[in-house]
């Protein structure tokens, strides 16, 4: 079966599978086969991840592909229009609702609902949807009627939900029914061996939408400086980068040097002593927390200094504003 992930994936007869790393595989195995069972799901991982688009293939893969598939950000609405959003509303049912009109649920009968950022639903919407999940009944807003529908859920966060159930801000029981099966997507850093290939996508998709675009090559040396980089924010962060560096490059090879700092993490060594000695040591820090997975103590005892020590400097260079 991993042997034929991977072919699929390579031949990219897969959308969503850029990359054969044995973590994002095992994810694409995972969800080809939960994508089956019409229950719901929830996926975990970093911003920029690719969350949303990992709901969109399990919508493809679950038999459901030719009903409708219906986002809702949940951290964009406040509580009644969320709940309106999803729900629907009945004319009058608050200032402004001046008809009627079908909500999300009502939209995607028979298809998939994907809820991203589902952390930011408050307690009254989360009550709602478990409802919703447990008798796929529910009511509009300010009505009375109960509609049924045949929805399945994909919810989607970066936030931490065990602290959250824990601090009592996100519903155990929700969480439950949620996580019938449960994905984690790896971060970027963790698949470094995909980079090469998913810089390959972009570009390619690049041309595809301007064809006459010149064709521009990244030297090795320019990749391996983006495969060593943190990318605190992963797929997208690399997409919009790499999108930059096309445009901006003049000489149709985009080099090592030509990278933002924050990716080569080195400052050019000008000026006296202690001025090259200063980038020096910044340079030594960034690759420690890039190493460190972002952990300043890791950092710091790879480096041989104490967490006070590190700090010093980690303040002293401002390394937060590289790192987030």
């Amino acid at each position: 079966m991993a042997g034929e992930m991977k072919k699929q994936i390579i031949e990219n007869k897969i959308p969503f599978g850029i990359g054969n790393s044995e973590a994002y595989v095992k994810v694409l195995q995972q969800a080809s086969t939960y994508a089956k069972i019409a229950r719901p799901m929830l996926i975990r991982g970093e911003r920029g991840t690719g969350k949303e688009l990992l709901a969109q293939f399990i919508h493809n893969e679950s038999g459901r592909g030719e009903a409708p598939y219906i986002v809702v950000n949940c951290a964009a609405f406040q509580e009644d229009l969320i709940i309106a959003e999803m729900f629907g509303r009945e004319k009058g049912a608050y200032t402004g609702a001046v008809d009627a009109q079908a909500g999300k649920l009502e939209i995607a009968d028979g298809g998939t609902l994907f809820l991203d950022e589902v952390a930011n639903m408050n307690r009254t919407v989360q009550e709602k949807l478990l409802r919703v999940i447990e008798y796929q009944k529910f009511e509009r807003l300010g009505g009375t009627k109960s509609i049924t529908v045949d929805v399945r859920i994909i919810a989607a966060t970066n936030a931490d939900l065990e602290k959250m159930m824990k601090n009592g801000e996100f519903l155990e029981d929700l969480y439950d029914r949620l996580s019938f099966a449960e994905l984690t997507l790896p971060p970027l850093r963790k698949r470094r061996e995909d980079i090469p290939a998913l810089i390959a996508h972009f570009i390619d998709k690049l041309h595809r939408e301007i064809p006459n675009l010149d064709e521009k090559n990244f030297t090795p040396s320019a990749i391996n400086e983006l495969k060593n980089y943190y990318w605190p924010g992963n797929i997208r962060q690399l997409k919009n980068m790499i999108e930059r560096l096309y445009f901006y490059d003049e000489d149709g090879t985009i080099h090592a040097s030509e990278l933002p700092m924050e990716i080569t993490s080195v400052e050019p060594i000008r000026g006296n002593f202690y001025e090259k000695v200063r980038a020096y040591e910044k340079t030594l820090l960034l690759n420690a927390l890039k190493e460190a997975e972002g952990n300043q103590r890791s950092a710091a005892e790879m480096l041989g200094m104490t967490y006070d020590q590190f700090r010093h400097f980690y303040k002293k260079y401002k390394l937060e504003e590289l790192m987030v």
